[in-house]
């Protein structure tokens, strides 16, 4: 069972790898030069960078009106699934007034907990929504919004009980961001921002191989499906009452 685990991590990296051509990155692993200093709050990052720093550094060094959704998903390099689900969750944590963001923004997050699920080790977009962009102004308007939480966050997390996201556990994880996402799809009043929190925290999870945060986010996703479960569940109780009382 080992060797067929293995086999598979293998085969998956070896096709990620012979279609990107591992291209260097703002989140890649390579090795800083000796002495090179690094920033305060990036001692406990698994790779030395906390994911505020990669944002901001996105935002410093991408100066055009508009960001492609696959520009994004180059710079991120290997961390692109961690911290392209927790962009695509972040709006809908924050009060934008945008009609059905969250159907809109669940699509991209469907697809993605679908590859982590799979195995996949470098996120993969269509060509059509590869090349979909929007303003950059409107994205550093949410970043910016977002980092002082997200900052604090990033010092409670590290890496621990990391067998939580070996290569079997971040495929559970997938799935319970999969199953997430598509939540976030229908349109369930008041039920968007559980669903949402409990995907920032799966990847701020993955970002910073910190199992304690993934059993928080299991946590807030029980606490998210019961939620939205009651709404459902509130809003049918009261279509039949309605329709009982027209037509009994």
């Amino acid at each position: 069972m080992a060797c067929c685990e293995t086999m598979d991590q293998r085969t998956t990296r070896a096709l990620d790898d012979a279609e990107t051509g591992a291209l260097p990155a703002l989140g890649g692993t390579a090795s800083s030069p000796a002495g090179a200093p690094h920033a305060p709050n990036a001692l406990n990052a698994p790779n030395g960078r906390r994911t505020s720093d990669l944002l901001r550094e996105f935002l410093e060094t991408e100066t055009s009106e508009r960001i492609s959704l696959g520009a994004l998903r180059d710079a991120l390099g290997d961390r692109g699934f961690g911290v392209l689900l927790l962009i695509f969750a972040l709006p809908n944590l924050v009060p934008l007034n945008i009609p059905l963001l969250s159907a809109v923004l669940g699509l991209p997050l469907v697809l993605l907990a679908a590859q982590l699920t799979y195995g996949r080790h470098r996120p993969w977009f269509p060509d059509w929504l590869k090349n979909r962009s929007f303003p950059r102004e409107t994205f550093k308007a949410v970043v910016m919004r977002t980092l002082p939480a997200l900052e604090r966050a990033e010092r409670l997390l590290r890496p621990r009980l990391t067998g939580l996201l070996s290569w079997t556990g971040e495929r559970v994880v997938g799935g319970i961001v999969l199953f997430l996402a598509l939540m976030l799809t229908l349109p369930i009043p008041f039920a968007n921002f559980l669903p949402a929190f409990a995907i920032a925290i799966f990847a701020l999870a993955i970002v910073e191989k910190d199992g304690v945060a993934v059993l928080a986010g299991i946590a807030v996703a029980i606490a998210s499906t019961i939620v939205a479960s009651a709404v459902v569940l509130g809003f049918v109780k009261a279509a039949l009452l309605i329709v009982s009382r027209l037509f009994g």
